[in-house]
């Protein structure tokens, strides 16, 4: 699943925890890229509501279970590296594949993954490995991501921010204001999207060119967003994410049920009960929940082991 010749550096370790994210040159094999293309095509679907509307087609739970996806975190150098970058025991939570139409389809804005990340608390850690399954000109046809240093300004705000919404919302709703999804939209957005931020946030962000193989992994905090598939030979741009959290994340209950009261209110629905049914207690270990039950183990990454004296 991992090409023999993949390794990660020191540098690459400085670089990703500076920056917040890497590019992973060549890590996945063809057979690999083969199978997330298959996976990610058979269940990927036009977005049914309000959420994800700038994607031609999207899915939240891709592989899930997926045999040949569990496969891959037992494979010793994926487990290595993953192990190296992070400092960090990790276990598997979610596949999601998402596809742009060329010349239509726009994608996220600016954002962090206050949706995939929604279930556990601000400070637990929390990756995200995104993999396009075909080629990205940077300078060319595009259909990639930007994404900006955590130096230069760390997402972990707009984790903060999404929790405010509800509680604002509901006030407002309650002194007669008929509110729309434009509203929520707007003040969701507006915070690291408005013309000016957006200007600047473009401004220092980085823009990669990938192979098939090649993938990125990036930390919960960083700002990211979708790059528009340009006019060129590619009709469409498919790409398989998969994301992983510390087995010491705990359940933030009050993060889960901010998150649903846009999805009721506002047909803004992810399509997705992970956050719901992985946990119910607030303050519970959700590795240990009962919801990974038959797959606990298959989905965890081998933890980061100590140098050995002598």
């Amino acid at each position: 699943m991992i090409n023999s010749d993949f390794s990660v550096s020191d540098e690459d370790v400085q670089n990703f925890r500076e920056h917040g994210f890497l590019k992973l040159n060549k890590i996945f094999s063809d057979d690999l890229i083969e199978h997330m293309k298959k996976l990610s095509t058979s269940e990927i679907a036009p977005p049914s509501d309000n959420y994800g509307s700038g994607f031609s087609k999207l899915k939240y739970d891709v592989g899930n279970d997926d045999p040949t996806i569990l496969g891959l975190m037992s494979d010793p150098t994926f487990s290595a590296a993953m192990a190296k970058l992070t400092e960090q025991q990790l276990f598997f939570t979610q596949g999601l594949g998402f596809e742009l139409e060329k010349n239509k389809s726009t994608g996220f804005p600016w954002h962090v993954g206050t949706q995939s990340f929604g279930f556990q608390r601000r400070e637990d850690a929390g990756y995200t490995i995104w993999t396009p399954l075909c080629d990205i000109v940077a300078d060319g046809q595009r259909g990639g991501m930007k994404y900006v240093s955590k130096q230069l300004l760390s997402g972990e705000f707009v984790y903060q921010h999404i929790n405010l919404l509800p509680e604002y919302m509901k006030s407002e709703a309650e002194s007669g204001r008929d509110l729309t999804y434009a509203d929520f939209s707007d003040l969701k957005n507006s915070l690291i999207n408005s013309p000016q931020t957006k200007s600047l946030l473009d401004h220092f962000a980085v823009e990669d060119s990938f192979e098939p193989g090649d993938a990125l992994i990036f930390d919960k905090y960083v700002l990211h967003r979708s790059v528009k598939l340009e006019e060129g030979p590619i009709p469409s741009r498919l790409a398989y994410a998969l994301r992983f959290c510390s087995i010491d994340a705990r359940y933030d209950k009050s993060r889960v049920e901010a998150l649903a009261y846009p999805r009721v209110t506002f047909n803004y629905d992810v399509g997705s009960e992970f956050n719901e049914k992985v946990a119910s207690e607030d303050g519970e270990q959700v590795y240990a929940s009962s919801y990974f039950d038959g797959t606990r183990e298959a989905r965890t990454l081998d933890a980061v082991r100590a140098p050995q004296n002598g």
